[in-house]
Formats: structure tokens, C-alpha cells, sequence
């Protein structure tokens, strides 16, 4: 077996080293954070999602979005700036945000939620992990009557793949969450759908993979790629060449620049976010929930909850945009009356990129005219919930196996 160097040690990249240690590679897993960093993977809204089977790019969402854009509050963002890989997105964006493609990439986005799901299962029941898989669904809140209709069409649209969707009125909402002071016109409830508290999951799934014998090196920025003939033989960084055999790129908002060392184009841009963790708050939602018009996660996450949203496209900027935070959590309390939200100046805040392609769906598989590199990343907000089914993808395709999900809609180089 060729010895596989995985870049990223977020979700993609670790179960990816889990499959490919599972089917008995050696693997090292590169990452340029330390040790002790917890990044994208981490912070997130933690919500396994088959329900989320419309891709970013679909009709309407670049005249929402420019309407948005003039709100420094509003839960979407793109930094304007002279750069041509924004500029390339922004087209390849508006040319995927058609009806065609929203139907050709729903039942393909249903059947890799279904199978990660799956996968987390049987992590969930696997000695040593102990995460807060809870599937206790969905719930997606509307305080409007034009939100309702919206959820509406996407509720019908969940039933056209074989997905359970339920129209909830205020009442229905009330007796799935009978705690909660609800200020709501109603909701659609997904009962398919799955959680987990991904802090505790990476740690476990990291535990488990250096006891299997997985290397760990930290705090190494690969700054490229050197290529010869139709591999990459080497990883250039600050400390010297990294030879490797099999290389897979799973460096989330990182990965774009990497492999252009290569001539390999990825269309990618990241979608910071936001969130915040509640330390056991005396009331709140027994389900996750999305607010549907703040478009903010509400998840229970053990005794904790998690409130997280934004999707701010800004050149991988560090700055802490404290307008969006406080539209978060002030969005919390106009849809449960009674949770309460503490935050101030000193509030501890996680950000984190979240990489997305321009059509909404994750780059999966080998870049053409390449024999030893695999991609995986460009899952948006869904890399938590698909980052068990693209490593499994990736093992199949590494070991020459023909994969058992096909991938031509998540084609690098598309």
C-alpha cells in the first residue's frame, strides 16, 4: 500500500484517514494549525442534513443576495474587490442559478447526505465514540407568509426524492417543542435529519486515528505542490520538500491555491460564519432548528447550544465582523421568546471558512490527467454532514475501486 498524506485535519481529512487506515493504508495527515486548533470542522451548527437538497446556486438567491449585501447586518455577505478568482466565481455562480440545476443536483445531494448519515451511524455505534448523535430531525421556522411559502416549495421538493417532510401550523410546531415560547407563523419538520457536537466527534475520531497508528504533523503551511510528469511527488513548505505517493487535498478553503501549483483549477471561495456556544442555558430547543428569515442554526449540543450563521465571502479575511454576530443572537429571541442569548464585546466567538464552489456542490474525486491526487472539499455549509461519505468516496477511489456513489456531478475541473 503507497503511503497517503491527507492535507487538512477537519472533517474531510480525518475521515478519510479512517477509511483509508480501515482498509489498511498508512497515513499522515498534514495540517498547517497547531495541535490544539479547532477550525471549520469544529464550530459548526453540527446538523446532518438530507433536507438540504437545494444547492446554494439556485433562482433567486443573486437578487436576494445583492439586496442583502447592502445590510452590513444581513446573514450574507461578499467583500467587494478587484479579484479575478471572485470575479470567475461570481459567473460560474450565476450560471449554475438555474431551475435545471437545482433538479439535476437534488437527488444527487440526497443520496451523499443519506449515506454520510449512515456512516455517522455506524460511528455512533463503534467503541470509543460518544458524540451526541442525536436523530431527532429538523425543524426549519418561518415568522413570514412569503417564508412559508418558500418552505413550502421546498418541503414538495423533498418529497419528490423520497424524503419525509411535514408542514407544521404554530400548533404543530408547539408540541415537538413544548418548552419553548415560540413567535412563529409555523414550520417544515424534517425528521430524517441527525445532529452531533463536532468538537467532541473530531476529538474522538483523532483519538482513534493516532491509535491506530495515524502520524500527525502540525503546524506545517505546505506552501505547494512539485509535480513530475502525471504525479505530485512533493509538498514544498517553509522547512523543506515533503515527499509523498498518494496525495489527497482536503485543506477546505486552502485547497484552491495548492492545487494551482499544479495548473489544476478549483473554482473556490470561502463562506466565513460565526457562532456561539451556550454553556447549559436553562431553556432551549429540543430539536435543531434553522431560523429561516435570519437564516441563523439553533442545535442542542449535549447540555449546551450551539448559535451560529453568515455567510461572509471575504478573501479569507481574519476580522471579526461584530454587526453580524449581534444580528445572530438577536435573531434567537423574535422566534423563542423565552431563550435568552448572553453576549458582549467579550463573548467568545468562533469563525471558520467554509469552502464553497460556485454550483453549490463539493469537488470530489481525482483531478483530471492526475494518477496520485485526490480532492475532496467545496462542501459549503454541508462539509460536517458529508464528510464521512466523501472520505469513504475517496478510499474507494484510491484503492481502485469504482465508487459506490457516482461523482460526475462532483467532478474537479466541472
Amino acid at each position: 500500500m503507497p503511503h497517503t498524506h491527507i492535507l487538512g485535519a477537519g472533517v474531510i481529512g480525518l475521515s478519510t484517514a479512517y477509511y483509508l487506515t480501515e482498509a489498511g493504508h498508512r497515513v499522515t495527515v498534514v495540517d498547517r494549525g497547531p495541535a490544539t486548533h479547532e477550525g471549520t470542522s469544529h464550530g459548526n451548527a453540527g446538523m446532518i442534513v438530507p433536507s438540504h437538497i437545494v444547492p446554494m446556486a439556485a433562482p433567486g438567491v443573486i437578487r436576494r443576495g445583492l439586496r442583502w449585501m447592502l445590510d452590513p447586518s444581513s446573514p450574507f455577505y461578499i467583500r467587494p474587490r478587484l479579484d479575478w478568482d471572485l470575479i470567475q466565481w461570481l459567473w460560474a455562480f450565476q450560471r449554475s442559478a438555474t431551475a435545471q440545476h437545482v433538479d439535476q443536483s437534488m437527488p444527487v445531494l440526497f443520496a451523499l447526505h443519506e449515506k454520510s448519515k449512515a456512516l455517522y451511524q455506524a460511528f455512533a455505534k463503534t467503541p470509543g465514540f460518544d458524540f451526541g448523535f442525536g436523530e431527532v430531525g429538523l425543524l426549519m421556522l418561518y415568522k413570514s407568509a412569503h417564508q412559508a411559502k418558500e418552505e413550502a416549495v421546498l418541503a414538495k421538493q423533498a418529497a419528490a426524492v423520497g424524503m419525509r417532510a411535514e408542514l407544521l401550523d404554530l400548533a404543530g410546531v408547539q408540541r415537538l417543542e413544548p418548552e419553548l415560547d415560540l413567535d412563529v407563523l409555523g414550520g417544515v419538520y424534517f425528521p430524517g435529519d441527525a445532529h452531533l457536537y463536532p468538537n467532541v466527534f473530531l476529538r474522538q475520531l483523532k483519538q482513534h486515528l493516532e491509535g491506530q497508528g495515524v502520524a500527525f504533523v502540525h503546524d506545517l503551511n505546505v506552501t505547494g505542490l512539485i509535480a513530475e510528469d502525471d504525479r505530485v511527488r512533493a509538498m514544498t513548505t517553509p522547512q523543506g520538500d515533503l515527499a509523498v505517493d498518494e496525495l489527497v487535498v482536503a485543506a477546505g478553503s486552502w485547497s484552491s491555491a495548492l492545487l494551482k501549483t499544479i495548473g489544476v483549477r478549483l473554482l473556490l471561495q470561502d463562506g466565513k460564519g460565526y457562532s456561539i456556544t451556550l454553556a447549559g442555558p436553562p431553556v432551549g430547543p429540543r430539536i435543531p432548528t434553522i431560523l429561516t428569515e435570519s437564516k441563523v442554526a439553533v442545535t442542542p449540543m449535549g447540555q449546551d447550544l450551539r448559535i451560529g450563521g453568515t455567510l461572509e465571502i471575504s478573501g479569507l479575511s481574519p476580522k471579526l465582523n461584530r454587526r453580524r454576530v449581534r444580528a445572530i443572537v438577536d435573531s434567537v429571541p423574535r422566534y423563542f421568546r423565552n431563550v435568552e442569548v448572553p453576549y458582549n464585546e467579550q463573548t467568545p466567538v468562533w469563525t471558520g471558512y467554509r469552502p464553497c464552489s460556485p454550483d453549490g456542490l463539493p469537488y470530489i474525486g481525482r483531478p483530471d490527467g492526475w494518477r496520485n491526487v485526490s480532492v475532496g472539499t467545496g462542501h459549503g455549509m454541508m462539509g460536517l454532514s458529508l464528510g464521512p461519505v466523501t472520505g469513504h468516496l475517496l478510499t474507494e477511489l484510491i484503492g481502485g475501486r469504482v465508487p459506490s456513489l457516482g461523482l460526475e456531478a462532483f467532478r474537479v475541473g466541472r
